[in-house]
Parts: structure tokens; C-alpha cells; sequence
């Protein structure tokens, strides 16, 4: 149920407590798309939606770009006007008796933001908001599956865009990729693909990806589901 294409006739009678909102940014990932951060996040939103029973808002596609802001390409906006377009744009869904929003963030330069954001509407508005970064919430899989290839444009974010755009196969072993080191930072980083690990990378294949996904998928529809139930359970204590 995208909210784009219905009719405001066709709205008013949904069931419009919850609501998913993926979001992302635009910048350089090496082998994967420009939008791979609005991709991935959009893929398990738009996937996930229909079991919930939860309207899918439109994609923000636009978030805030720090280290990789000298590649070509990349779009942002500074980090106050990010914090209150989130803020402004919830509490007008809000006033079309949106309850909850879950928010499928692609993006870890958003985060900390917009955790900032999401408390801040809860505290204005009463809108329950839950944020999921989904390549944390991965993160064991991917270093499973995939080892130090997972990373920023890694085959983590390579496996859901693949996941999304089936013709979509890069040939990826993260062997170019910066890895990155604590206490080291480079403005702009010397590489638009990032690792997090040493370990021994693993080529990108599509069965391997495929394998990622589902697991992920799984995983997230595990904990939206903890996150729903135990709202539930407050607003019955509430009442």
C-alpha cells in the first residue's frame, strides 16, 4: 500500500496506524548505484509492508553525506535541515491519524540524526517511532557470509540492491576497498568502498546475496514484530 497511489478516498479508510518510511541518501558506492542507500532500505520496507499491514510513505531520498562528500554524484543537505524536515514531515502524517512509523534507514550517516528527530517527534506528537538500521542489525550475517567485503558499497548493500534489480550482478571482492581504521580519519575517504574488518574477503556472487537477504529480511521481521507487540502491550497499560 503506497501512499503515493492512492486516492485520499482510498486512504481514509485504511487502517492508518502504522506506517514504514524508508530512507537514504545519495552518494558514491564504488560498483553499486549512486541510490544504493535508498535502494536497500526501500526493498525491505516496500517487502515488509504488506505483512504488517503498514502503509509505505515515500521515500526520502536525501539524507546527510560527510566523509564521501568529495566523490561526484552525491547530494545532501546540512544536518539541522535534515533533523527538522524529518520532524516536520511526521508530525503532518500525524495529523491524518498516523500512529507508528518505522523508519528503514540505508544510510549511517543519518542515524544519529535522526534518532535525534524520532525522539523528538514522539515528545511533539505521540507518534511512536522505531528506527532500524539494517546493516547493524546484519551485521553478524554479513561478516558470516560475506567476510570483509561487507562494508560501505560492499556486498551487503551490493546483495540488496541485487535483491531489488535482479540483472544487477558487480563483480566484487572488496580487495579495492579502504579499510577503515580506528583513530584515522581522511576527508574525503581515499575510497568510495569502505571495510570495517580485516578478515578475509569473500567474491560477491548472487547465491551468496540471495542467501544475505533472506536472513536479513527474516531477522528485521523479527524485530519490527518485538517492536509492534510491545507498543501494543503500553497502550493497553496506557489505557
Amino acid at each position: 500500500m503506497k501512499l503515493l497511489r492512492m486516492t485520499t478516498h482510498e486512504f481514509v479508510k485504511l487502517d492508518r496506524s502504522l506506517c514504514f518510511w524508508p530512507v537514504g541518501t545519495v552518494e558514491a558506492h564504488d560498483a553499486g548505484p549512486l541510490g544504493t542507500d535508498v535502494i536497500a532500505p526501500e526493498k525491505l520496507a516496500g517487502d515488509l509492508a504488506p505483512e504488517f499491514g503498514a502503509i509505505l510513505l515515500p521515500t526520502l531520498p536525501f539524507g546527510l553525506v560527510n566523509s564521501l562528500s568529495g566523490y561526484p554524484g552525491g547530494m545532501w543537505m546540512q544536518k539541522e535541515t535534515y533533523r527538522s524536515l524529518v520532524v516536520e514531515l511526521l508530525d503532518s502524517v500525524s495529523v491524518s491519524g498516523i500512529e507508528q512509523v518505522v523508519v528503514f534507514n540505508g544510510h549511517g550517516g543519518n542515524s544519529e540524526t535522526l534518532s535525534e528527530a524520532l525522539s523528538e517527534v514522539w515528545k511533539s506528537c505521540g507518534v511512536r517511532t522505531a528506527l532500524v538500521d539494517w546493516w547493524v542489525v546484519g551485521d553478524d550475517i554479513a561478516r558470516e557470509i560475506f567476510g570483509s567485503s561487507a562494508g560501505h558499497g560492499g556486498s551487503d548493500e551490493l546483495a540488496l540492491v541485487q535483491a531489488a534489480i535482479p540483472d544487477f550482478v558487480p563483480e566484487w571482492d572488496g580487495s579495492g576497498s579502504w579499510l577503515d581504521r580506528e583513530g584515522v580519519r581522511a576527508y574525503p575517504v581515499p575510497a568510495c568502498s569502505i571495510r570495517y574488518s580485516g578478515i578475509e574477503a569473500k567474491p560477491f556472487s548472487v547465491a551468496a546475496a540471495s542467501a544475505y537477504y533472506e536472513r536479513l529480511r527474516d531477522r528485521i521481521r523479527g524485530i519490527v514484530s518485538e517492536i509492534l507487540e510491545g507498543w501494543s502491550a503500553g497502550a493497553r497499560i496506557d489505557g
